[in-house]
């Protein structure tokens, strides 16, 4: 079942990307850097588009790196996750496989979260509120 309805312009994109409380990066079906956005990427220089997305992540986590993207283009998973607690909050980096409507893949999607706020949350509030 599709789930969407409408269009975006690229600027109604960029205004909803701006507004959302997470961080994202987008690595295409060759490996190649071509997006990112947020406070995660910045120490990360502008000349990482276009390059090898290894470039992009330390040493320590190439393996791990290379075993997701393996399964990810083999169709053997579809989410890799992780998650770290500091002294100041909780965050949680999510791999997601993006795949086109006949499942070819076409690129990694990763995603960071301060989830600092939605842990301490206790209790129901079923509508919106301040």
């Amino acid at each position: 079942m599709d789930c969407r309805s409408g269009s975006l312009t690229p600027d109604q994109i960029e205004l909803v990307l701006d507004r959302l409380p997470l961080d994202l990066s987008f690595a295409d079906e060759n490996d190649v850097l071509v997006y990112w956005r947020g406070e995660t990427y910045r120490t990360c220089e502008t000349d990482a588009i276009g390059r090898d997305v290894r470039d992009c992540h330390p040493e320590q986590s190439l393996a791990t790196l290379e075993e997701i993207l393996l399964a990810f283009k083999a169709g053997e998973k579809d989410v890799a996750q992780g998650w770290e607690e500091t002294e100041d909050g909780f965050s949680v980096t999510r791999y997601v496989a993006v795949r086109d409507e006949a499942g070819a893949y076409r690129g990694i999607l990763e995603i960071n979260m301060d989830v600092t706020d939605l842990r301490a949350l206790k209790g129901k509030q079923a509508l919106p509120g301040w």
